[in-house]
């Protein structure tokens, strides 16, 4: 807001020295068009706009500040904080202005749509660090809201660290966990792994793959698709094993 004030007095200042708007931009290296903007609007109406746009910024989180505020948590700081962790780029007081909403009960009710089956589990799956900061927050607000997609994000995520880290070790507590605390569905995934328990854990551990194999497998097909069952196996073989 203080810039909005200072950038609103330097342009009318200059501009009552009689300077035009495109000298007035080359002094203060702005675009020509604002520098209209600056001078033909009010103070008041500019920094209504500002604060609109602060107010942008939040629209994401909206959802996230009033779940907090319902759980207890009623600090505008804690709350800014919080945001700031999420992804959120704006400045505090648009952070105080809606807890204040919230407090005196004029807050305009969240009317978000409810993110689909799909939607949240591509957002479980994706690595955390690739998801934008509207989508996390989004997440945070589906899990706080349901802890049954909390536990199955917990739980994902966990074996996923498994994967990537071939920390097969620890997949016994897992598939416990899974299956004590867990939704159904992943009690009943863990239930088929305790069955392989062995080759899950070696695959979990080793560095081996058999990822070449599938590849020969999947090429195999390709060529035989090709052929469209029109020609011998001496000829699939022969392309099979000439080709590179």
């Amino acid at each position: 807001m203080d810039r909005v004030r200072q950038r609103h007095r330097d342009v009318n200042e200059l501009a009552a020295t009689g300077l035009s708007l495109s000298a007035i931009g080359r002094r203060l290296r702005l675009d020509r068009k604002t520098v209209r903007r600056y001078r033909h609007s009010d103070l008041d109406d500019l920094l209504a706009s500002a604060r609109d746009r602060g107010a942008g910024l939040l629209d994401p989180f909206t959802n996230y500040v009033q779940h907090r505020f319902q759980a207890g948590c009623t600090n505008s700081m804690q709350l800014y904080r919080e945001l700031i962790g999420l992804g959120y780029a704006g400045g505090y007081h648009v952070v105080n202005r809606y807890v204040i909403t919230i407090r005196k009960g004029t807050a305009v009710p969240t009317h978000t749509v409810t993110p689909s089956p799909r939607i949240i589990t591509s957002w479980i799956m994706r690595p955390q660090e690739t998801l934008r900061p509207s989508e996390t927050a989004q997440l945070e607000a589906v899990r706080n809201a349901c802890p049954e997609i909390t536990a199955a994000c917990d739980l994902a995520w966990e074996f996923t660290d498994m994967v990537r880290h071939r920390q097969g070790h620890r997949l016994l507590d897992w598939i416990q966990k899974a299956e004590v605390s867990g939704p159904e569905a992943i009690g009943v995934f863990a239930d088929s792994v305790r069955q392989d328990l062995p080759a899950v854990t070696a695959g979990l551990t080793l560095s081996y793959s058999s990822g070449a194999v599938e590849g020969h497998v999947n090429r195999i097909k390709t060529i035989k698709r090709q052929m469209y069952g029109r020609a011998s196996f001496t000829l699939l073989r022969a392309r099979i094993l000439l080709q590179p």
